[in-house]
């Protein structure tokens, strides 16, 4: 059985395709790991810095410079790489595909849809899940290191994170029936746009809007609770950092940046869960016999 055959022996998954091209998903994920820890490691650098230069020493900025020289080359390193992995992956399951496809004489609307909704699954695998893991590795670093310089702060950013995804996950259900209603408009596109009435393809067209305007409401409402919580998060964090009598000017200024990061990242973490929601609807679809 070939690897492309394992891909969609049980059903296509992120699972099922990390597996049946392991060596490549492997040494992309390596060089994110080393680059994530890099990032970590940018923030507590720059204070040490600072803290060196008050004390008249260059030794701090000798560091930052490494570092990033490293960060730089690592992560060329990764982007060089990802381009051509995963292009070669989408290259195979396409082909496996409109295969598939042909064989169970499927309208050609359909195929072209799904060849275009595995496109988003493999664009996933290439840039948000490296992306998402980054961000795991940053959201668990940065409470770590900020418990170690002021624990009030790293509480704050605990309670935000759990406030966050309470907002997301109640509005999850919403968002993947809105996502599913709009895939399936997309798989009648090429249909209707055959039909050539011009009546049906407005219709149609007016459905994507819908549903296109619904799951942009949904998302804006969810981005404003989420900045209300990480703004009342900010304003404590800055109260207490100045507060904070023990620790030095870089340590300050190194847990600010911090903040700031983690605010990114708590940002970001719901956006992968609404994409996570998406490929589960697309990976449904691909996997239907």
């Amino acid at each position: 059985m070939t690897h492309i055959e394992r891909v969609w022996r049980n059903g296509l998954s992120l699972r099922a395709v990390g597996a049946a091209y392991f060596p490549k998903v492997l040494i992309t994920w390596t060089l994110l790991v080393l680059e994530a820890l890099l990032t970590l490691l940018l923030p507590l650098c720059i204070g040490r810095s600072v803290d060196a230069l008050n004390r008249q020493s260059f030794s701090g900025l000798i560091e930052l410079g490494v570092l990033i020289v490293a960060l730089i080359v690592i992560g060329s390193a990764r982007r060089f790489y990802d381009t051509r992995a995963y292009s070669a992956i989408q290259r195979d399951l396409s082909n496996s595909l409109v295969a598939r496809e042909k064989a169970k004489n499927l309208p050609m609307s359909k195929t072209v849809a799904r060849v275009n909704l595995l496109g988003a699954l493999v664009e996933f695998l290439e840039q948000s899940l490296p992306t998402l893991i980054l961000t795991g590795i940053m959201f668990v670093g940065i409470l770590v290191v900020v418990f170690g310089i002021d624990m009030r702060v790293m509480g704050l950013c605990f309670v935000t994170s759990i406030l966050v995804v309470a907002i997301y996950w109640i509005s999850g259900g919403a968002y993947l029936r809105l996502n599913k209603g709009q895939n399936d408009e997309y798989e009648r596109q090429l249909d209707t746009l055959a039909l050539q009435d011009v009546g049906k393809v407005d219709r149609h067209f007016r459905r994507l809007m819908r549903w296109r305007v619904r799951l942009s409401d949904l998302e804006t409402v969810n981005f404003s609770l989420v900045w209300v919580v990480l703004a009342a998060m900010l304003l404590g964090s800055i109260y207490f950092i100045v507060d904070n009598s023990t620790i030095s000017p870089g340590q300050k200024i190194t847990t600010i940046m911090y903040v700031f990061d983690y605010i990114e990242v708590v940002v970001g973490l719901p956006i992968f869960y609404q994409e996570a929601l998406r490929l589960k609807d697309i990976t449904g679809r691909l996997s239907s016999h």
